[in-house]
Parts: structure tokens; sequence; C-alpha cells
């Protein structure tokens, strides 16, 4: 018991203050990661919902867990498709290092924003040139009791505490991240890398002999829509020119052609249930749009769907986190967006509270200053 007590008074409870440093690493990490790859090509991340600043949509609590008692720990791994990419190995290398460049980017933003803050402290002769290194390289205690400062200069140092943790979480994670070795970022950047090399070899062969051999990369065949598929295509392609026409009639037929040569196309589902909409028929619109929610294949019609019926009020009990309905209105204009895309004023607002996040304990020091 008496060992239990001694390990917690020689604890060093300002470690903890890594945690929301975590959650802004790991956020940053996964979002480089994730808008790389939507610029490049690849929309995996959107379609799932993960281009946001929710921590908890990127934070391994593993991971987490391991980083905080032994340094060392990874965010949750992020999965893309580079048959999306137009150079797959080249793009593949440039998203395995956007996350460790944007950890890497955050430390400097941040360790300079510290570096300020102790600046004007030093200016105002609360600390020396020696306490200024002492606190920026974490050997010793930035507690603001043991400089005898104003509550303003106290609010500083706390300030400056949790900066240290925050660029030392992005530092620590994107340096971590390089290795190269499974699962890390580093792993993968070194076989694309390998990839990009042997791609500009096959080019040189091909470019340099007038007789080339028949090398070909070693890439994955582009998949090929089937038979079903493509009848299934064609029926929708027609189907929509019949509803932007407003013959709503028509258009469903078609979009139920569609549907019989593949039950599992999506956007016919979507767009049927627009045009019963159109009709007024929202009982069968209804039906359409719940075919799409179980039976689609993807799922951004599978969104939409869900969308679309909450415009109709088949589903009052659902929680509000579906997204909007890309084109809500009566149902005459087709449901034609078939690549999603970020929500950036989301984005924007979630990482500024993410920020907040940083500078609540900020604000209950200084609200125990006032009360104090």
């Amino acid at each position: 018991m008496d060992g239990s007590w001694s390990f917690l008074q020689n604890f060093d409870w300002y470690h903890l203050l890594i945690i929301p440093g975590l959650l802004v690493a790991f956020t940053i990490h996964e979002l480089g990661h994730s808008i790389t790859a939507y610029f490049l090509g690849d929309t995996t991340q959107v379609e799932k919902g993960n281009i946001t600043a929710n921590p908890l949509k990127h934070v391994s609590w593993m991971g987490a867990t391991l980083f905080v008692l032994f340094g060392v720990g990874w965010p949750k791994p992020m999965q893309f498709n580079p048959r999306n990419f137009k150079d797959r190995y080249l793009d593949t290398l440039l998203v395995s290092l956007a996350g460790p460049v944007a950890n890497l980017a955050m430390t400097v933003g941040v360790f300079l924003l510290g570096l300020g803050l102790l600046a004007i402290l030093r200016s105002a002769h609360v600390i020396d040139g020696r306490q200024m290194n002492d606190i920026i390289f974490f050997t010793r205690t930035t507690d603001p009791a043991i400089f005898g400062a104003t509550p303003a200069q106290n609010a500083i140092l706390w300030l400056v505490v949790i900066t240290n943790r925050v660029w030392m979480a992005n530092f620590t994670l994107g340096i971590i991240s390089l290795i190269p070795l499974p699962p890390f970022d580093g792993f993968s950047a070194v076989l694309s890398f390998m990839g990009v090399l042997r791609e500009r070899r096959l080019s040189e062969l091909t470019q340099d002999d007038p007789y080339p051999p028949k090398l070909e990369p070693f890439i994955e065949p582009e998949v090929k829509p089937t038979k079903k598929q493509t009848i299934a295509d064609i029926h929708f392609q027609q189907g929509l020119e019949y509803h932007r026409n407003h013959q709503f009639d028509d258009a469903i037929a078609r979009y139920r052609l569609a549907l019989k040569a593949d039950p599992t196309f999506g956007p016919a589902y979507v767009n049927m249930g627009l045009a019963h909409k159109a009709k007024g028929q929202t009982k069968e619109a209804i039906y359409a749009l719940r075919g799409a929610t179980q039976y689609a294949s993807d799922e951004l019609s599978q969104n939409q769907a869900w969308a679309e019926l909450r415009t109709l009020d088949a589903i009052p009990d659902m929680p509000n986190t579906l997204p909007p309905p890309s084109r809500a209105g009566t149902g005459a204009i087709p449901w034609t967006e078939r690549t999603p895309t970020p929500n950036w004023i989301g984005l924007g607002v979630g990482l500024f509270a993410l920020m907040m996040v940083l500078v609540c304990p900020l604000l209950l020091v200084m609200l125990n200053i006032v009360g104090s």
C-alpha cells in the first residue's frame, strides 16, 4: 500500500496532458492520409465518413494506451484502394508519407507557438534563458507555482505545458510512423518506392531498346464490368434521360429493368424512389429507397437512400447522424452524384472544436485563479 502511495506521489501527472496531444496527433495523421488520397483520386475514406475531425474515427485505443505507457503507439490504420490512383505506386508513396509529414508540420507549428509564448515570459523577466531551455526540452517541471508569476503569466505557462505535449506527441508519432516495418507507414512507403523504381526501370528498357522485351509492370488488372452490370448501366442512363425530361413512368420502367439486370445497382433504387416521389407516390418511393438500404452494393447509394427516407419522414426515430440528401426537393431531378465529396465546412468546424479541447485546461486554470 505504501509502495502504491509512493508511486502516486512521485508520478508526473503533467504527463497525462499527452492525451489531448495524442487526440490531435492521431487526427492530424489520419487526415493527412485521407485528404491526400482523396485529391489523388481515391474516395474510400469519404464514403466511410473518415475525413472528419472526430478523434474517435482515428484513434486506435490499444495504440493510444501503449503510447501513454511506453511512448510507442499508432493510430487506426487507414484503408484505401490503389486502383483509384492515376499512378499506383507513386500516389501510394505520397499517401503513405502524408500522415507523418502532417504530424511533423504540426510539430513545427506548435513548437514555434510554445517558443513564442516562452519568449513573452522571458521578456517579462518571469523566466531566464536557462529556464526557457529547460522547459522547452522537458529537463524540468513546468509547474507555474515554482515561478511566482502573475495569474496571466501562470495561464501562459499552462498553455506552454499543453503545447509542449502536443508537439511532442506529433513529433513522436511522425517519427515512429516512418519505421520501415509493418504495420507502420514507413513499410508501405518503402514498398511503394520500390514499385516506382521498378516502373521507371521498365520504362527505360522500353525506350532504349528498339526491340523491348514484353515486360509488364506488376499491377492489378482493371476490373471490367460484367455483362449484367453493363446492361444495368444502359437502362439506368436511359432512365436518367426520361427522369430529366419529367417522363417519370418511363424512367421508373427503365430503373426496374436496370435492377432486373443487377439487383445490387444502388443508384437505380435511389432514382426510382425519387421518380415515385415526384409523382406523389410516397409509399412506392419509400419502398424503392428501402431497397437501396438493403440491397445496394455501394455505401454511397445506401447513405443517399437513408437521407431521402428522412425527408419523407419514413425514419423519424433514427438519430440525426445521417448525411443530408445531395439534391433535396420534389424528386423531379435525378440523383447522379456518384463521386462523394468531403464536408469541408464540417471538417473546419471540427478542427476548431478539437483545438478548443487543448484550451479547456487553460480556461479551467484561469477560472481557478479568478476564484481564488
